[in-house]
């Protein structure tokens, strides 16, 4: 190459430099005035949008301390789902031998003006179009530096919501982030899920709340639909969405787009089995699988016994009934095979699930076993014995006298008779009770309700009727054996006293000092540590290990008072029967 062809190259090359870096100047002083002009690009006023008190107005990125406007985003923004419009604010960089960062918002009209670029129509195209459009405008204008395009702030819009919500029907001020879900709970929610409370006076003077609903008509949440602009609509389905996650059924409100929530229409039933019985919308084209999703799906995971549809037959009220699964003991149903099979407006899907299946029963033991705690056991074949015999056994300081077993499932029945008689003594006392009313209260009030009648002394002597069979949910306790007799009462010397095999009760009384002075002997009585059994006291009765020989305290009684009322009473009748006799 010559020198004079290498000159003029070099010449060629320095006078573009010039050129793009008298341009990139121009473009740095422009953009400097421009934004000196629109430092403050104005907002759209949203009251309610900002509860920490953020200033409505957004700022143009000023270093990095900015102040720019947070929308809460559930995701990435998609450049190829985000629909550009009026009030984006985006950012245009340059790098190369002037670094410069350009923002700019779109205007009302739909337009960007980028400072020295040029002006473009991006309302309406997809973040993607937009970055294409202008990235490859500016390349055109420098074309030796890189170029960046984002989006800077996500603007703020109207969309309406109309029919069945509970409160702002009409316009809304949102964002593009904004889904159908979220601009209903602006409006208050479905009109149907509201619920408030009326409180009244009875004529006992008692408040009485009643809950009260807005509306009895469910609002048809699987097809609200959505108007758009240019006059297409969609229909999505929020109850499907809030079942099972699909975010497909609840998509992001656009511009002007009108949400329209109306009432239910046809519906179908789910029940049996199932997480959430009862109505579900229908939608054409439902099916067993859609039923059963919106009802949250089979209860547990036991496999289908029993399925069936009842239908009308068309145009009469006839019942027609489908059987779809029948129970088989060698096959293992789910609900996958039933999944497809279509529903028509008012069919009643039953489901029946194996109530035995896998099943884990336990019984809990504590106390004076050699392993507590929680055991698994075989229903209908683990006996006493056998779990004894896996828990390790007992300690030598079991006492086998109070052992007991505990049927829990039967502690939670009420004695409707029981709840009557302490309902009726509450009220009025013990008054207005008869004999037998009281007898039953008092024998009730003692029992310990859900105990098993299980010797435990016979039991490990070998009686087989004491080894009944366990059932989920008992409790076996043992508790520590007790070498006292407890004096109780009125007694010389009362407390505990060793406990000595084959002693009466004479020994005991002897060992306590005796009755004290003001106690009611005829009252005493030995209470068993087996059965919490009384016995009238008697000197020759056997004391068993932990029983208790209680003596009660004599009813006071005014013998003076007494004397003073019968001679009073005598006196009154015969000053009485002399006037009877006068007369």
């Amino acid at each position: 190459m010559s020198r004079t062809s290498f000159l003029s190259g070099w010449l060629a090359i320095a006078m573009v430099s010039t050129s793009v870096a008298q341009d990139l100047e121009e473009l740095v002083d422009e953009s400097e005035r421009q934004e000196a002009e629109i430092r403050r690009i104005p907002g759209t006023e949203t009251p309610g949008l900002m509860p920490e008190g953020m200033d409505s107005r957004l700022r143009l990125p000023e270093g990095d301390d900015v102040q720019r406007l947070r929308i809460a985003q559930d995701r990435q923004i998609d450049p190829d789902a985000y629909i550009v419009g009026p009030g984006d604010v985006l950012q245009l960089y340059i790098w190369g031998e002037f670094d410069q960062d350009i923002p700019f918002e779109v205007n009302p009209e739909g337009q960007a003006l980028v400072p020295t670029i040029g002006t473009f129509e991006i309302a309406g195209g997809n973040l993607t179009q937009a970055k294409q459009i202008i990235i490859d405008a500016a390349r055109e204008k420098y074309p030796s530096v890189d170029i960046s395009l984002t989006l800077q702030s996500m603007r703020f819009f109207t969309a309406y919501v109309t029919g069945a919500v509970l409160k702002g029907e009409g316009a809304h001020v949102i964002s593009p982030v904004t889904r159908v879900s979220d601009i209903i709970d602006l409006a208050g929610g479905f009109l149907d899920d509201f619920q408030g409370t009326e409180r009244d006076e009875t004529g006992t003077g008692q408040q009485v709340t009643r809950l009260l609903a807005l509306t009895k008509q469910p609002t048809a949440r699987r097809s609200v639909r959505i108007l758009h602009q240019d006059g297409s609509y969609d229909e999505v389905d929020l109850a499907m969405f809030r079942s099972t996650g699909d975010i497909e059924q609840n998509p992001y409100v656009r511009m002007g787009d009108v949400v329209h929530v109306g009432f239910r229409n046809d519906q179908i039933f789910a029940y049996g089995s199932v997480n959430e019985e009862g109505a579900q919308e229908y939608r054409p084209g439902d099916t067993v699988g859609d039923l059963l999703r919106l009802a949250q799906g089979v209860a547990g995971s036991a496999p289908l016994a029993h399925a069936e549809i009842w239908r009308f037959a068309a145009g009469s009220d006839s019942i027609v009934v489908i059987p779809l699964i029948q129970e088989e003991v060698d096959r293992l149903h789910t609900s996958d095979e039933i999944a497809h099979v279509p529903l028509i407006p008012k069919d009643m899907l039953f489901i029946r699930t194996r109530s035995d299946w896998q099943q884990t029963p336990t019984v809990h033991a504590h106390g004076e076993i050699r392993y507590v705690g929680r055991y698994r056991i075989v229903e209908g074949q683990t006996r006493i014995l056998d779990f004894l015999e896996g828990a390790g056994g007992l300690t030598d300081r079991a006492n086998l006298l109070e052992a007991r077993v505990i049927r829990t499932k039967y502690r939670a029945i009420e004695d409707p008779e029981l709840v009557r008689l302490q309902a009726v003594v509450q009220a009025t006392g013990l008054a207005d009770l008869s004999p037998e009313e009281r007898a039953y209260l008092k024998t009730k009030e003692r029992e310990e309700k859900g105990r098993l009648a299980v010797d435990f002394q016979r039991l490990l002597a070998g009686d087989p009727i004491q080894n009944i069979l366990l059932e989920g949910g008992d409790v076996i306790h043992v508790p520590q054996r007790r070498s006292t007799v407890s004096m109780s009462g009125q007694f010389l010397k009362p407390g505990l006293l060793d406990f000595e095999e084959g002693r009466r009760a004479a020994y005991y009384l002897e060992r306590a000092g005796g009755f004290a002075f003001d106690a009611d002997k005829s009252g005493a009585r030995l209470i068993r540590a087996r059965t919490g059994q009384r016995e009238a006291y008697h000197r020759n009765l056997v004391v068993e290990r932990g029983d208790e020989i209680w003596a009660p305290e004599k009813e006071y009684r005014d013998w003076w008072g007494l004397v003073q009322g019968t001679m009073r009473t005598t006196a009154e009748a015969l000053t009485l029967i002399l006037l009877v006799r006068a007369i």
